[in-house]
């Protein structure tokens, strides 16, 4: 099983260089404040797994820390060693084989496969329980166990596509070939077809143009036909378009007649209905007269009832009035009454409430007394108790000052040491400081000496390329026949002259030599004399870094020293009067205790906390009834006073004139004279509901009359217009009607005889058309067969017909086949994805152990496939219906959630050799109750499935509970704390001990 034993990283955003963490087989915990790089240790692992980083995608140079070329992670597994490496470009490189850590797994699907098994990352959108149906379920199709189904089944929507595609033109392809032969086979057709019907003789076009205009002329249809058909040089399609047109317009006229003349046998019963109609109108009137005049009559019957039921209702409306006002001169005599036997009762309640209150006082005044004497007593020995106490207290610490007098005499002895370290030490700088001054002085000397003979070798440099430059030039310009010298004027000869030129250039060099001969040595020792004061000061230095040291150490001696004179219990200025103050002090507490404890003695009997308990709770009652009494008696008071203040708001007003008898008689006079008006009323309205029956039926009559009248008035416009519909004029008569009808059938004769000539005519013009088109179609057919016969054609069109078809059914067979594998490949990625749906039964079961609210413990997964596309998503039940999880969880439950989740997958679904779980702060939103259960969790993973757990917190409380509860099973584990330093952060590791099995 592989295990990862370090990770080193290298300027990661703000990690320094080099930053080693040695990560336990069990857990491993990185404890840091939020900002400071646990997010990044986990991009790490994921940078160096896959060579990407998921949160930012292709731009990988901003994890580079700032001003750094390149940022470096390695992973160093048990058999192997990962390292990738990114630089400031952007550009990426990988080291190390990780096919034994991921075997037979794409390298584009790890980053998927880690979130769902390994990584728990702070990214809540890339989570199962918190993303979309499409991303969630392409994660879940990265699973090796159905990664190869979901890929052929995606591709084979390409394949499918692709055959159907050839499957299309391929029929396309046969349709036309198809087409074609129906096309030859219609050609030859019509062909001889047309052959047959041109046979016998014709009469010129220009004669049967001539029939059809002498048609036209006698019918009153030329001017209906198309201009230009029958003038000038007539042709076939002409006369066809001319005859046509004839024909449906004669016909249409025939049919027209026809049918005014059918019309015209409906004439005789129109004048029978427009005389009936008129006879009924007449009628009509007279009835509607009768009708209004009995309409009137009831109307004025109603109107003179209406004026005397308005009058009786007047009356009970006065009657009503005074029996109001009666009544509530009877309601105040009787609440006067009542009032005043409410006062009596208040008074009587009043007086019991005083006496309940005076005995509940007597009998809490009694148990208060009883109640604070054992106060009294309990609160003098919790006193002694407490100042007994104070001295044991007291008398601990003496005995730690006692341990503190041992400190202060070594801390004495140890300022002495140092003190004598001191003055040696400052021995030996003062003879350092002589030798530094004089090592200087010697640097000062070799600082002049070699600037003199820097001076000097300039100044002679510079005049011997002066003296060589003009003894060159002299040379250069000297005339190779002249022998007088050109500047002592002596003859040497032409030889020698240039000889002795010769010597003057080469004698300037020696001096020059020597010169820088003594350059260099001055240089040389002024080297050697700065490096020995730079020893002489470094000496120093080192000599007073120790002084200073020394002196710090003796200032913190004193310091302490200063705490033990400052000491509350020690308090003194030396050794021996610290000793003396102690011994002192630890005396005087023996006859404390004695004094205190005789005093305990002579107090009263601490009573028992049951009988304290008892006499407290019972003056505790009787204060409740002591309030309880005092609120009766108050509201009692109250109460009587409400009573009193009611009966004066009943007697303020004036006195009644009347008494109760007198208005009790009154209002049953009243109350009959009410009755006796009721009766009358009803008698009224009786009547005049008779009477409104009466009017509504006269009124109904005369409507029914008005619509009548109206119907028959409509009827009579209905038949005129029907009459005039005919082409007949004024109303409606039989002897008009029998003249247009002998009109009609003469027109009616006369078109009919044109049409019967017009049959003729086309039949002559339909043979004059098969002849043409025996002509078109044999040209047709010639231009498709070319140079082959008919019968070599047709003989090629059936097999192009053939091969199109053997391609289509070939193609067919092979798009039926891809159909039965999609069919098959859906089934079994049906079955992967009820596979991965068997994890829900152990994530519910995880979700109790972590999850506080019952309905999470519900959660499901639904993993699915729409429209050839993975689809999952994560829900939960709320009422009567599933609600996706991010709707109603909290931050904390999500966590639990994609954690118990991933924890699941992790057991169900083991596509590495590595069992890790890597995860970024997964209980930063719990309390350390609700994070236990988490760290139970994980420790029972470690434990009886042997993952290796990296988990990262901002908490130290829960860093140390987790660490403690490894600790007590035996399990290894290691913590590491970032610390942020100038040189970016750095891991520190942290202490772990194992339990003793």
């Amino acid at each position: 099983m592989s295990k990862l034993n370090s990770i080193t990283l290298s300027n990661l955003r703000k990690f320094g260089s080099e930053v080693t963490i040695e990560l336990s087989p069990g857990a491993t915990i990185l404890l840091a404040p939020n900002g400071t790089g646990k997010t990044t240790v986990f991009e790490a692992i994921e940078f160096g797994l896959t060579g990407k980083i998921a949160r930012l995608r292709d731009d990988l140079a901003h994890i580079i820390r700032d001003d750094q070329a390149a940022a470096t992670v390695s992973l160093s597994f048990s058999e192997l060693t990962a390292t990738s490496r990114v630089t400031a470009a952007g550009e990426v490189s990988r080291d190390g084989d990780l096919s034994s850590v991921f075997p037979n797994v794409s390298a584009n699907d790890i980053p998927f496969l880690l979130r769902l098994t390994h990584l728990l990352d702070q990214r809540e959108n890339g989570w199962i329980v918190n993303a979309e149906e499409k991303e969630a379920g392409t994660q879940l199709a990265k699973l090796p166990i159905g990664r190869d189904g979901s890929k052929a089944r995606a591709n084979l929507a390409a394949v499918r596509r692709s055959l159907t595609e050839q499957k299309a033109r391929a029929e396309e392809v046969l349709i036309g070939h198809e087409t074609d032969l129906s096309e030859w086979t219609r050609l030859l057709q019509e062909r001889d077809i047309a052959a047959a019907g041109a046979v016998g003789a014709l009469r010129p076009l220009d004669r049967i143009a001539d029939a059809l205009s002498d048609a036209a002329n006698q019918t009153q249809s030329l001017s209906q036909i198309p201009p230009g058909l029958l003038t000038g040089p007539a042709s076939q399609e002409g006369l066809t378009i001319a005859h046509s047109a004839l024909t449906e317009i004669l016909q249409g006229k025939v049919e027209r007649t026809r049918a005014h003349i059918s019309s015209l046998a409906l004439v005789n019963d129109l004048v029978e209905s427009f005389v009936a109609a008129q006879e009924q109108l007449e009628k009509l009137n007279e009835d509607l007269a009768a009708a209004s005049q009995t309409l009137d009559k009831h109307a004025n019957t109603r109107a003179d009832g209406n004026a005397a039921l308005q009058e009786h209702q007047a009356s009970i409306h006065s009657a009503q009035q005074e029996l109001t006002s009666i009544g509530q001169q009877l309601e105040r005599l009787i609440g006067e009454t009542t009032a005043k036997q409410e006062i009596a009762h208040r008074n009587d309640a009043l007086t019991s409430a005083i006496a309940a209150l005076r005995e509940a006082e007597e009998n809490s005044r009694v148990l208060r007394e009883q109640h604070e004497r054992n106060q009294r007593v309990r609160n003098q020995h919790a006193q002694i108790d407490a100042q007994l106490h104070g001295i044991n207290q007291t008398e601990q610490r003496l005995e730690a000052s006692r341990l503190m007098l041992a400190d202060w005499q070594a801390t004495e002895q140890q300022i002495s040491e140092v003190v004598q370290q001191i003055t040696d030490l400052g021995v030996l700088i003062d003879k350092q400081s002589i030798d530094r001054d004089a090592e200087r002085s010697s640097y000062e000397t070799c600082k002049a000496a070699e600037a003199t003979a820097r001076s000097f070798y300039e100044m002679l440099s510079s005049s011997a390329d002066a003296i060589r430059q003009a003894v060159a030039s002299i040379a250069q310009h000297l005339p190779a026949d002249q022998d007088q010298c050109p500047l002592c004027l002596e003859p040497h000869g032409a030889t020698k002259l240039q000889s002795r030129v010769a010597q003057a250039l080469e004698a300037i060099n020696p001096s020059l030599t020597a010169a820088e001969q003594r350059l260099r040595a001055a240089v040389e020792a002024l080297t050697a004399s700065e490096v020995a004061v730079e020893k002489a000061q470094q000496a120093l230095d080192f000599s007073r870094m120790e002084l200073g040291a020394l002196e710090s150490s003796r200032q913190d001696l004193g310091r302490r020293v200063a705490q033990f004179r400052t000491d509350p219990i020690l308090a003194s200025d030396s050794l021996p009067l610290a000793r003396e103050s102690l011994r002192q002090q630890l005396d005087s507490i023996a006859p404390a205790k004695k004094r205190l404890t005789d005093q305990r003695a002579a107090l009263d009997a601490l009573p028992s906390p049951e009988a304290f308990e008892q006499t407290e709770g019972a003056f505790n009652s009787a204060q409740q009834m002591l309030d309880l009494a005092r609120v009766q008696q108050s509201e009692a008071s109250t109460r009587l006073d409400q009573a009193v203040a009611a009966l004066a708001a009943l007697t303020s007003g004036e006195p009644l004139a009347r008494t109760l008898e007198q208005l009790t008689a009154e209002k049953a006079q009243l109350e009959q004279q009410i009755s006796d008006l009721n009766g009358k009323v009803e008698t009224v309205q009786s009547a005049l509901d008779t009477q409104q029956h009466q009017l509504v039926e006269s009124l109904t009559a005369v409507k029914e009359i008005e619509e009548e009248i109206r119907r028959v008035q409509t009827l009579l416009l209905q038949i005129r217009a029907s009459w005039q519909e005919q082409d007949l004029t004024g109303d409606p008569l039989a002897e008009a009607a029998q003249a247009r009808e002998a009109t009609l059938r003469a027109t009616l004769t006369l078109l009919e005889g044109y049409v019967s000539a017009l049959e003729g005519i086309g039949v002559e013009i339909s043979a004059w058309a098969k002849l043409n088109d025996s002509q078109l179609a044999q040209r047709l057919i010639d231009a498709q067969r070319l140079d082959r016969s008919e019968e070599a054609f047709e003989a090629y069109l059936n097999d192009s017909i053939n091969a199109a078809r053997s391609s289509f059914l070939q193609l067919s067979l092979i798009s039926d086949a891809m159909d039965l594998l999609d069919g098959s490949l859906k089934k079994e990625i049906e079955n992967v994805q009820k596979h991965v749906g068997k994890v829900v039964p152990r994530w519910q079961a995880l979700l109790k152990r972590v999850v506080r609210e019952s309905r999470f413990h519900e959660a499901s997964l639904k993993f699915f496939n729409s429209y050839n596309k993975d689809r999952a998503g994560v829900s939960v039940p709320l009422g009567n219906k599933a609600v996706p999880v991010p709707d109603i969880a909290s931050e904390a439950q999500l966590t639990d959630l994609q954690l118990t989740f991933l924890l699941s997958m992790a057991m169900s679904h083991q596509w590495s050799p590595w069992k890790a779980l890597l995860l970024d702060d997964p209980t930063q939103h719990h309390d350390l109750v609700h994070a236990s259960a988490v760290f139970d969790l994980l420790r029972d993973y470690i434990v009886d499935h042997g993952f290796q757990v990296v988990i990262a917190t901002h908490d130290a409380l829960q860093a140390r509970y987790f660490m403690r509860k490894l600790q007590n099973d035996g399990i290894e584990a290691k913590i590491w704390t970032l610390v942020p330093t100038e040189d970016g952060v750095t891991a520190q590791a942290g202490s772990w001990k194992q339990r003793i099995q």
